[in-house]
C-alpha cells in the first residue's frame, strides 16, 4: 500500500523587509515556482508557499489574497507563518495583528518564524513565544546552514501537530 502526501498550504505573512523572501530563498534549491506559490516536495507532504506583505496599504489585496489561499487549501492543512524579524517593535505588531489574522483565516494554524537572530537586538524564542503564545523558530534565513532547521519545523508541525 502506497502511502498518500499530504497537500499543505503556507501563508508566510509579515510586514517589509523582514526576511520573507529569504525564507522562501532558502528552500528554493528544491522548490518549483509555480505563479503565486512555491512548491516543495517532501516524502509525506507537498508544501505550497504563498509569499504576502502585511503592511499593504491596500486592503483589498489581503481580500483577494484570503480568498485564493482559503479556496486552494483544505481546512487544517493550512498555516499561516507570521515572519518577525525578531525586535521587540515588530513583535509588539504581529502581536496585536494576530486577533485580525486569526478570524481572516479560520481552520488554519499559526506560528512565528523569528528571523534575524543573528542580529544583536533580537528577541529571543522563548521571549516571543510568551509574548504570541505561538510555536516560534528561531533562524537566520541569510544563513544556508538553516534550511534544515527550516524544513524540519515545517515537517514537524505538518506531522505531529495536533493543532496549534
Amino acid at each position: 500500500m502506497t502511502k498518500s502526501t499530504k497537500d499543505i498550504a503556507v501563508a508566510i505573512i509579515g510586514e517589509p523587509q523582514v526576511g520573507k523572501t529569504e525564507l522562501i530563498q532558502l528552500l528554493n534549491d528544491k522548490a518549483e515556482v509555480n505563479g503565486l506559490t512555491t512548491k516543495l516536495r517532501s516524502n509525506e507532504s507537498v508544501f505550497a508557499f504563498w509569499e504576502f506583505q502585511t503592511s499593504s496599504s491596500a486592503p483589498e489585496k489581503l481580500e483577494i489574497f484570503s480568498r485564493s489561499f482559503l479556496k486552494n487549501s483544505k481546512p487544517f492543512h493550512r498555516y499561516l507563518f507570521v515572519v518577525t524579524d525578531s525586535t521587540l517593535d515588530d513583535v509588539n505588531r504581529i502581536k496585536y495583528s494576530l486577533r485580525f489574522l486569526r478570524e481572516s483565516f479560520p481552520d488554519t494554524r499559526f506560528a512565528i518564524i523569528a528571523n534575524k537572530q543573528d542580529l544583536d537586538e533580537s528577541l529571543s524564542k522563548s521571549r516571543i513565544e510568551k509574548m504570541t503564545n505561538l510555536p516560534t523558530l528561531e533562524i537566520s534565513a541569510i544563513n544556508p546552514e538553516n534550511r534544515s532547521r527550516l524544513v524540519n519545523f515545517l515537517s514537524y508541525l505538518a506531522n505531529f501537530d495536533t493543532g496549534l
